[in-house]
């Protein structure tokens, strides 16, 4: 049997999905279902219930997919064994980022661990914060790095990073002029450019405002954008005010097009690594988290 059609089925399997099976497994949806159908043809049964747009498993694929668990679960044991006794650290990983994270603390990180171990092949895959932690409850991803609490038991969680939001607006924007600190209450008077529903930015604003006994509802939204560039256009093109991580704004600042105004109280929240609690741990894992957390330390 080839290991290929299993692993195409056990994420299909894992997601319940051919269209996020191949977009996770970078191959095209007729792929996946010619090798899932390779596998029922080689059991000459069905293993997948495809009923009005649902994919469900039959009893006989929920069978095969405990087995193929296992299978992987033991080629990675092996792998790793091996590794162990010849000291080499290679293999690859898959890493899982949310939107900001992505695309402001991982690029340099991920280059010094690239340039330590060479042999290590990684992948990235970005999302929101909601869609990670998903990818990580569903084994599509090895790690996922987060800017939102996570609730799952079944997952490990690990702060990497103190991260601090703040409020930014146009240089011309009155709350800008009127002095360094706001109130988050005073917020309700202004446009508001929000994140997309799933984002770890947006739920963490959400909490804090509850916190201070404000109803998010009662903020003037007037955009909702999918990525922390377009909400700074946005802002930077007078359509509102936002909150954004500061890590973020740096260059916006030095070119004066942004102007950050910190909220009374402050406004904080963790990075934090994700992972399964029961996925058998491979070298390379902790290679990378105990690297990621001295990065962590050294950047605080």
């Amino acid at each position: 049997m080839s290991d290929r059609r299993l692993k195409v089925f056990h994420t299909v399997a894992k997601l319940l999905s051919f269209t996020r099976a191949a977009e996770a497994l970078h191959m095209t949806q007729p792929a996946v279902t010619f090798q899932v159908r390779q596998l029922e043809e080689y059991f000459n049964t069905r293993l997948f219930d495809r009923t009005h747009n649902r994919v469900s498993l039959t009893s006989t694929g929920e069978k095969v997919s405990e087995f193929a668990e296992r299978i992987f679960d033991l080629y990675t044991e092996m792998e790793n064994s091996v590794r162990d006794l010849t000291g080499e650290i290679s293999g690859a990983l898959t890493i899982g980022a949310s939107t900001t994270i992505a695309e402001y603390m991982l690029p340099a990180l991920l280059g010094e661990f690239k340039n330590r171990y060479p042999d290590i092949n990684l992948r990235l895959k970005v999302s929101n914060s909601e869609g990670i932690v998903s990818m990580v409850e569903h084994n599509v991803i090895d790690l996922g790095v987060v800017e939102a609490p996570v609730s799952n038991k079944n997952l490990i969680v690990e702060v990497c990073h103190e991260d601090h939001l703040v409020v930014v607006a146009a240089p011309n924007h009155a709350l800008a002029k009127a002095g360094d600190k706001v109130k988050p209450a005073e917020l309700k008077k202004y446009p508001f450019v929000s994140r997309e529903e799933g984002s770890g930015t947006r739920e963490v604003i959400m909490q804090y405002l509850l916190d201070e006994n404000i109803n998010p509802a009662e903020l003037n939204y007037c955009l909702e954008l999918g990525s922390p560039e377009a909400v700074k256009g946005a802002v930077e093109a007078g359509m509102g005010i936002s909150i954004l991580s500061r890590s973020t704004i740096g260059k916006e600042l030095k070119l004066n097009t942004l102007a950050e105004i910190q909220l009374d109280p402050p406004l904080s929240r963790p990075f934090s690594f994700v992972r399964q609690r029961q996925k058998f741990r491979v070298r390379i894992m902790d290679e990378l988290l105990e690297f990621a957390h001295a990065y962590c330390d050294r950047h605080r």
